[in-house]
């Protein structure tokens, strides 16, 4: 990590944590309606949300190894550290609609995460630049997932689910603004740097889930055939809007891949 980007770093996550105590925290059981839960749930619903949790699951390994990467940037980690309680929150609501839906049961639940925390994830790069960079991707992915399952969820409805949608989305999207922002102050000191990296983890892009979750192809199925997410949106709608988040033109991003391919 640049320590000339320590402080602004620093006062980035200031301003995210104040933001999200004044606006954005939830309570669990107070702000989802869960006596307005629907209690026969498409079976394809159950399976994405199931899918949706146990990629949440891997939480451990996402906080620490992304802390230890970070570790000597007090805004960085700290950042991480929230981040982890966000999440948590999280796979606590999707378990939480799968037990009281009647989806699961509790010992079900149990048996699918001793399956899942036999797994482990590692972190997909190796800098903290490229993982910043990935994150960006790969948070505004997320809260498209979710926006997208809340699409389909609307045909059926289920008050409970899509206020969990809603609240998981949000606290995605004010995660992709960090790492965007993040990202455009290492641009403000190395922006050839930034662009390399850009373009490998475009390259090289996969969402959690596509390595970890056991039985993936099954759930990965029906995210596609509801137009939640597929190689076509990925592209069209978390690459082209987060390249325009981040100042980067499509003919800027092609230069820097010819410029590595000379060197």
């Amino acid at each position: 990590m640049r320590a000339d980007l320590e402080p602004k770093f620093y006062n980035l996550y200031l301003e995210y944590f104040h933001k999200a105590e004044a606006h954005r925290r939830w309570n669990i059981l107070e702000d989802v309606p869960w006596d307005k839960i629907g209690r026969h749930p498409n079976p394809s619903v159950v399976k994405i949300v199931q899918a949706y949790m146990a990629v949440e699951l891997f939480l451990p390994d996402y906080t620490s190894k992304i802390l230890h990467l970070v570790r000597s940037s007090r805004g960085r980690a700290w950042f991480q550290a929230n981040w982890g309680y966000e999440e948590s929150k999280h796979s606590l609501a999707l378990e939480m609609w799968l037990t009281k839906s009647g989806s699961r049961t509790d010992e079900q639940i149990r048996q699918f995460e001793e399956e899942i925390l036999g797994r482990e994830w590692n972190l997909p790069y190796s800098t903290p630049l490229e993982m910043m960079v990935y994150t960006t991707f790969q948070e505004f992915a997320t809260s498209l997932n979710y926006r997208g399952l809340r699409k389909f969820v609307s045909q059926s409805p289920d008050e409970a689910l899509d206020k969990v949608l809603i609240l998981l989305s949000r606290d995605e999207t004010g995660h992709f603004e960090f790492f965007k922002n993040g990202v455009l102050l290492f641009m403000e000191k190395d922006r050839d740097s930034v662009l390399d990296a850009v373009n490998h983890v475009i390259r090289t892009f996969q969402m959690p889930a596509q390595t970890l979750i056991p039985e993936w192809d099954e759930p990965d199925k029906l995210i596609r055939e509801l137009g939640i997410f597929d190689d076509r949106i990925y592209m069209r709608d978390v690459v082209k809007p987060v390249l325009k988040a981040l100042g980067i033109s499509s003919d800027e991003l092609r230069e820097a891949r010819q410029r590595l391919q000379t060197v």
